[in-house]
């Protein structure tokens, strides 16, 4: 059988982060893979598929990450929830970076965090060399290497986990914060708006307040202005777009260009 060297295992978009060296990133929500590699061609420092609003599936999910292998993106993946199963499926699926969401106290990030590791260090199970992770037996160092190439991000997006935020950033095996700000905003009564002197304040506040704490920071930003302000203020990585959103801007845009045609 072949065997596969652990370099195949480099996580550049960790090495990246963890470096603060600024990554811009773009939201997969559709869940199809035909976007997922129209998107990659684009040359994204990473793609971020929503496992937690799109309607996806471990399935749907491979077929992204497999569409966009070929143009180097980095695939980060948001599941449905902060749950260990579903955790240890994408894992196991050969995804290297995650975005924990909801995450409101330190006892909550402990719990994400062992899920990412074998034990003694935490609580996942071992299937790897049997599936896509240590691609199907191929990477027989995927248990010695492996865990060094896995990102855990943990999502604020909510008061309590505000309140609780130094606890959750220094959670050990968690290696960066993102920032949910569209679910605080909600939370703090803003329903969703996230553009306020309030909310940006808050954004600010824990931007800064994470980073003096060693940890990067990464958020969503819905523009290039907002995000470059974000990035001004300390984080690393920022999503600047939503496959979906942008679909339906574009198809709405030509109609309203070509509406002027019709007799």
């Amino acid at each position: 059988m072949r065997v596969l060297d652990k370099s195949y295992l480099h996580n550049t978009f960790k090495q990246a982060v963890l470096q603060h060296q600024t990554q811009i990133g773009f939201g997969l929500v559709s869940g199809s893979a035909v976007n997922a590699e129209i998107v990659a061609a684009s040359g994204y420092d990473f793609l971020w598929i929503d496992g937690e609003h799109g309607p996806n599936t471990i399935e749907t999910i491979i077929d992204q990450a497999r569409a966009i292998a070929p143009y180097g993106s980095h695939v980060v993946v948001r599941p449905l929830e902060a749950d260990r199963a579903l955790i240890k499926q994408l894992l196991d699926a050969g995804i290297q970076s995650i975005i924990a969401p909801m995450v409101e106290s330190g006892e909550q990030a402990k719990y994400v965090a062992e899920s990412m590791y074998y034990p003694s260090r935490g609580k996942r199970g071992f299937g790897a060399p049997a599936v896509r992770a240590g691609r199907w037996a191929r990477l027989p160092e995927y248990i010695k290497h492996a865990e060094d190439e896995l990102f855990l991000a943990v999502q604020i997006e909510s008061k309590k986990g505000v309140e609780n935020f130094a606890e959750i950033a220094t959670t050990e095996g968690v290696d960066a914060i993102f920032l949910g700000p569209a679910d605080l905003a909600v939370d703090m009564g803003y329903f969703g708006d996230f553009s306020g002197e309030e909310m940006q304040a808050t954004i600010e506040k824990l931007i800064k307040g994470i980073r003096a704490l060693g940890k990067p920071v990464g958020t969503i930003a819905g523009s290039p202005e907002e995000a470059k302000r974000y990035i001004d203020w300390g984080a690393s990585f920022v999503v600047v777009g939503a496959d979906t959103v942008f679909l339906a801007n574009a198809a709405d845009s030509m109609l309203e260009a070509c509406q002027n045609l019709k007799k």
